[in-house]
């Protein structure tokens, strides 16, 4: 995908989301934004991404400002286009070996990890929840911190991350794997809260959907 396009997209985003601030609380300032988005991915699914692109250019005088945390969402999002895969052109085989080495480096069974992947992200390795959880295992940014991964959508470094996680929530919860599911989904500190699966009927069909794929 042309870069020039995608670091347009970004400026247009940042461009909308300081006007908001003078904008009626009616108006969405990323819409324009989240459509062109839209528009270059698609093109990219059809091999166009350069055509449609050259659109895309800007040709003014003004230079853009751009506060620290957009640069910081903006980046996030490029990370995201850059590791863009339409879903019909997903092979879950790609991914058989990162697993078992995660599986091997972090004492979890190969199959729990590939139903935990398959729950969070469907093997999609740029899927993104409105919550902001990104990538094969649906880690949270400061998730991903903790766990040493640099970048959220790169599949190894996901996987990796993701494995180890849910074998520290293994060992925090006796093996269990449905406590550990749980505290996986809703956080180790809703698990002791609880004193085992909290009452969240997220949590609790997740935990039996991931053990439903386990068992199979």
């Amino acid at each position: 995908m042309d870069i020039q396009s995608l670091k347009t997209l970004m400026e247009i985003n940042a461009m909308q989301t300081l006007g908001s601030v003078q904008s009626s609380l009616n108006n969405s300032p990323t819409s324009l934004f989240s459509e062109m988005l839209g528009q270059v991915l698609q093109s990219g699914e059809n091999n166009a991404a350069s055509d449609n692109g050259n659109s895309l250019y800007y040709n003014g005088n003004s230079p853009v400002f751009m506060p620290s945390n957009l640069v910081d969402q903006n980046e996030d999002l490029l990370n995201a286009i850059a590791h863009y895969t339409p879903l019909d052109k997903l092979n879950t085989s790609d991914f058989n070996d990162i697993i078992k080495r995660a599986a091997e480096t972090h004492n979890v069974p190969e199959k729990l990890i590939s139903s935990v992947i398959k729950q969070e992200s469907n093997f999609n390795p740029s899927a993104r929840s409105s919550a902001g959880a990104s990538g094969l295992m649906q880690l949270m940014p400061g998730t991903a911190k903790y766990l040493g991964v640099v970048n959220i959508f790169d599949p190894e470094q996901n996987v990796m991350g993701g494995a180890k996680y849910l074998r520290q929530m293994l060992d925090q919860f006796n093996d269990d794997t449905e406590i550990a599911l749980a505290a996986y989904n809703a956080g180790p500190g809703a698990v002791k809260k609880h004193g085992g699966i909290p009452p969240y009927k997220e949590t609790q069909n997740y935990v039996q959907k991931v053990l439903n794929y386990y068992q199979a």
